[in-house]
């Protein structure tokens, strides 16, 4: 008996369901994510004391099946007007023009490019392929978190918990003026400021310090207000004068082992 992976509704890859789409599943017995899909750690020492670890990035494969009903179904079938293996591999190959693909499995993110692939017919309804992927990151990711909150002049502090469960990893902030006024943002002891003019729309990313938008209208510490570390991240806003939509973007970087 051929189980799939338990998560088996969850594995998307450039943003299609494979299973919704194609009803293709992974073969459980090959994923051990603790294991196969670890990361490699090469420690330096220096007179006995521990100065750093060298994290590389990492390739596995994985394992296909087709399923139809919860039964096995041929891998050669017409799909989409052509070869259903034909198809298949135009998803996995026909990558962006920078070669990243993302891949979720299991809750978790990779970004990957696909290396090379091989097909094996069992029977006439049982075949499997293979995909072989080239992690672009010595880690995995959770999905992309959203945190949405509206900010009046109301004379009120607004708190957003956001909770990092990885590495410590920076921020993007969004903001959408809706009524003239300056934003505060304050985390990590630091502070953050955006004075917009009604229908201004300014996106700051934490980790490079980009700002899209008018420079001139954002001021303070950028990479430490947008800084979240492990654990509970409480960031405060509050308008001076305005009325602000704001939203702030995160991935959390996790290591494998």
């Amino acid at each position: 008996m051929i189980n799939t992976y338990k998560n088996k509704n969850s594995i998307i890859y450039n943003g299609r369901n494979l299973s919704q789409l194609y009803d293709l599943y992974v073969v459980d017995e090959d994923i051990e994510i603790e294991s196969s899909l670890g990361v490699t750690q090469s420690a330096n020492l220096n007179n006995g004391a521990l100065i750093n670890l060298e994290k590389e990035n990492f390739t596995f494969s994985l394992k296909f099946i087709r399923k139809i009903n919860g039964k096995l179904a041929s891998l050669d079938t017409m799909h989409l007007g052509r070869p259903f293996m034909e198809e298949v591999t135009r998803v996995f190959y026909n990558t962006s023009t920078d070669g990243v693909n993302i891949l979720e499995l299991g809750g978790k993110v990779y970004y990957v490019s696909p290396t090379g692939g091989s097909l094996l017919r069992h029977s006439r309804n049982l075949g499997e392929f293979s995909i072989e992927f080239e992690s672009l990151s010595p880690y995995c990711y959770s999905p992309i978190m959203l945190n949405s909150v509206r900010v009046l002049n109301d004379n009120w502090t607004k708190t957003i918990e956001i909770t990092n469960r990885g590495n410590d990893t920076y921020a993007e902030v969004s903001v959408e003026c809706v009524q003239a006024g300056m934003l505060t943002i304050n985390n990590n002891g630091a502070e953050l400021t955006i004075d917009c003019e009604a229908g201004d729309i300014i996106k700051v990313d934490g980790d490079t310090a980009d700002i899209e938008g008018d420079y001139s209208k954002v001021a303070g510490d950028i990479r430490e207000a947008l800084l979240l570390r492990y654990g509970s991240n409480n960031i405060t806003l509050n308008a001076t004068e305005g009325d602000f939509k704001v939203v702030f973007r995160h991935q959390c970087e996790m290591n494998l082992c």
